[in-house]
Formats: C-alpha cells, structure tokens, sequence
C-alpha cells in the first residue's frame, strides 16, 4: 500500500472540513485517483492529519455526486466507466469546453501564453518519458489554464464537475499512444490561441476530446472497464493497489 502522507499535507485546524474536501476534489481532477484503486476514511485521515469526520463528510458529498462510489464496506473507489455516462460527457464537455477556450482565446489574458509554454512543455516531456501520472497532471494544468482564462467562474464550475466524472479515466489511455497523438492537439490548441483564432482553438480540443473518448468506448465495449482497465496498467497512484 503506497504512503498516503507522499501524496497530501496535513491541514489547519479551521479548515478542516472545506480543506479535506477541496483537496480530495483536486486529487480527483489532477488525476491522482485512479479506477480500480480503493480509498478509506482511515487512510485518509492518517494522510491529512485529521479525525475520520471531515473526511467522511467529503466522501459523502461526493458519492453523492456520483464523483466516488463505494466499492465495499469503508472502502470508496472511482464508479466503472459505460457507454451511456461516456457518451454523455462527450456530447457536455464537447459543448461547454470549446466555449471556455474561446473565451479564452478571445481574452488573451497578458500572461497565457507564457505558463501555457510551460505546461505545454511538462506534456512533452512527461509523453517522452512515459510518466503517465505526470501527464496527466501536465495535461489538468494545460487544459484549466484556458478555462481559468475564460473570465467566467460559472462555466469553470461546470467544466470541473465535468472533470471529476472523467479525469480518472485517463489513466486507462496509458498504453493507447493517445498522449502522443492529445499532445498534437494540445500544439494546435495552444497555436490557435498565439495567432489569437478561436475557431483553430476550439477545433484542436475538440479533436482531443474525440481522440480519448475513441479510445475510451473501445475500452469500454471490449468489456474493458476501469477496474480492468486499471489493473492491466498496475498504476500505484493514491491508496490501496489494485489487486492482480
């Protein structure tokens, strides 16, 4: 079982509650929890430094959300991938996403281009090594650096829901070559918004948005879902290890 306290940092006293759970809710989203991986109150709490209620309370919310589900028992895990939720956040993220980096586009807020190049060289270099959890978290970086630059806090609340449903599936397209071919797309995302052309933009996410949900719903109509999927790649990112 890997160390919870690698992962997290205890938390103030005073924010106890809304801290477990906004930290819990980056982990999902930076993808630091993968299907077919298992989480509990224990674990948690041990790794935060805090009683088992916070924690119990921001599971609870999220399960209720149908972010996390209960596996067995105590234990909590990421819900199994179908082709109706995968269809579904397709069809909302193709929609609600191209919007936000058009906006963005559209703003060309002073410093985007510069922490874009950043991040758009931590996804080269993290795609070359085949580190696939720093690529991920590389690709949340690239990504929400658009839909922070939108300038609308709504459509950034929707965009992370939409996140916390599918982030933890991009561990399955590991071995796929998706992250070659994403990073293409994230050259053109990141070029559309130099030349300042929102359609070029729009057009390049919505080709990555397409090229992982392929990948994806293949997966997913071989039988493949994310506990499979999850242990095919053995990928010890956060809580218990999925059982062989």
């Amino acid at each position: 079982m890997s160390d919870l306290r690698e992962h997290v940092v205890p938390l103030h006293k005073q924010t106890l509650q809304e801290g477990v759970f906004r930290r819990l809710y980056e982990l999902i989203l930076e993808g630091g929890i993968a299907p077919g991986q298992s989480i509990t109150v224990a674990h948690l709490a041990e790794a935060f430094g805090v009683s088992p209620m916070p924690v119990r309370e921001a599971l609870t919310k999220l399960t209720g959300a149908g972010v996390l589900t209960v596996v067995s028992g105590r234990t909590i895990g990421i819900p199994k991938l179908t082709r109706a939720r995968l269809d579904d956040l397709r069809q909302v993220r193709l929609e609600v996403e191209t919007t936000a980096v058009r906006w963005a586009t559209e703003r060309q807020a002073p410093t985007l281009i510069e922490t874009l190049t950043q991040a758009y060289q931590r996804l080269q270099e993290a795609e070359k090594t085949g580190d696939a959890r720093h690529y991920i978290r590389a690709n949340y970086d690239f990504h929400f650096l658009f839909y922070r630059n939108a300038g609308s806090p709504i459509l950034l609340t929707i965009i992370e829901n939409l996140w916390l449903q599918i982030s933890p599936y991009f561990h399955l397209l590991r071995e796929t070559g998706n992250f070659r071919i994403a990073n293409h797309q994230h050259s053109e995302m990141f070029e559309g918004l130099r030349t300042r052309d929102p359609d070029r933009a729009a057009a390049a996410l919505s080709a990555d948005i397409n090229g992982a949900y392929n990948v994806l719903i293949t997966l997913v109509d071989e039988g493949e879902d994310g506990d499979a999927g999850a242990r095919r790649m053995q990928v010890p990112v956060f809580g218990r290890s999925p059982s062989p």
